[in-house]
């Protein structure tokens, strides 16, 4: 500590020599007394008001925090069954999806079945006739319709 209310060492030393003069030998003893007493009762009530106020901060901090980390495990609950809403609402459509699946392979499994079975063949005779008639050919589509004509000044 260089300096103390802006007075350093030797002004310090300079101030108590002039205190003694003007006190006197008696009454510097008492005064020395009484300025000893006043710093440990002032030093006394400081570290009583520190310990107070670290104590009301230490327990308003701890209340504020218990506060706090009990909002943030509700918000955390919260999220949760958030999340777990969300996965059961997004599966139900999926198992539906994958059902779907299933059932259209197992219709297309058996269609493959049916067309690879191999066709019993019979003899023409034993036919009724209305299945031996032989169905006329499909028109082709595209040669069904007619040829384009050209037209002058159409756009097309």
């Amino acid at each position: 500590m260089d300096s103390f209310f802006g007075i350093g060492a030797p002004e310090l030393v300079l101030i108590l020599l002039l205190a003694g003069i003007v006190m006197g030998p008696e009454r510097i003893g008492k005064a020395a007394r009484w300025l000893g007493k006043t710093t440990a009762q002032l030093q006394a009530i400081s570290r009583q008001f520190m310990r107070q106020l670290n104590a009301e901060l230490s327990a308003a901090e701890g209340e504020e925090l218990k506060g706090a980390v009990d909002d943030i495990k509700a918000l955390q609950r919260q999220v949760t069954q958030l999340r777990d809403e969300i996965k059961s609402s997004a599966m139900k459509p999926v198992e539906e999806g994958r059902a779907a699946v299933k059932e259209s392979r197992q219709a297309i499994d058996n269609t493959t079945k049916i067309l690879q079975k191999p066709l019993a063949i019979t003899d023409e005779r034993e036919k009724p006739a209305a299945e031996n008639k032989i169905a006329p050919p499909m028109p082709d589509p595209d040669q069904s319709l007619p040829n384009l004509v050209n037209v002058p000044d159409d756009p097309e």
